[in-house]
């Protein structure tokens, strides 16, 4: 719903601040048509609100313009900021009560020793692509006489070195991965 004197956009029920009296608004008012208030009412760069996002992903009920609209929600999706760089959306550390916290040590020594079989995907939760991994493994071998195998190892050595410089920061549920400091840092809080 949008103002027919302003174009804002209005929430189900709110009344506008444009005008000093909602009663001032009349049937007989001049009404824009809708297409043209919501080409009006758009910024000129439409950017990624943070916190209408967080609220899409745990009530899809919410239609706000700013949030992703897609069927599921993407925490590593850049967005423009008001300067015009893109940065990327901080990984997830609302974790709920009894999830399994990912650790990047973990998934880098698997990576590294498992990796052509997709260990290391299976425990951050990507099992499509530790599925990927290992049937090229297996099954691409037996028809490329092993090359696929060594593709497949080079991949994960590649994941292994995302995971170390931090450029993968987050589980296939959107939470960031701990890293070695923060678990250290989490059991002596504990102690």
């Amino acid at each position: 719903m949008f103002c027919p004197n302003c174009g804002k956009e209005l929430n189900e029920g709110e009344v506008c601040t444009c005008t000093k009296n909602p009663e001032e608004i009349s049937e007989n008012s001049p009404v824009q048509d809708t297409a043209e208030v919501s080409e009006q009412a758009k910024p000129a760069q439409e950017y990624y609100n943070p916190s209408a996002q967080q609220q899409a992903y745990y009530n899809p009920e919410v239609n706000n313009s700013n949030v992703f609209t897609g069927a599921f929600y993407d925490p590593s999706q850049a967005y423009n900021n008001a300067n015009g760089s893109e940065e990327k959306v901080p990984a997830r550390t609302d974790y709920p009560e009894g999830y399994k916290i990912k650790k990047k040590y973990v998934a880098v020594i698997l990576a590294f020793c498992l990796g052509s079989l997709g260990i290391h995907n299976f425990y951050l939760g990507n099992k499509e692509r530790a599925l990927a991994q290992v049937l090229i493994a297996t099954i691409g071998s037996v028809f490329t006489l092993g090359l696929a195998a060594i593709g497949v190892s080079v991949w994960a050595t590649v994941e292994a070195v995302l995971l170390l410089t931090e450029n993968i920061d987050r589980d296939a549920n959107g939470y960031k991965i701990q890293t070695f400091e923060e678990a250290i840092a989490k059991e002596m809080k504990r102690d």
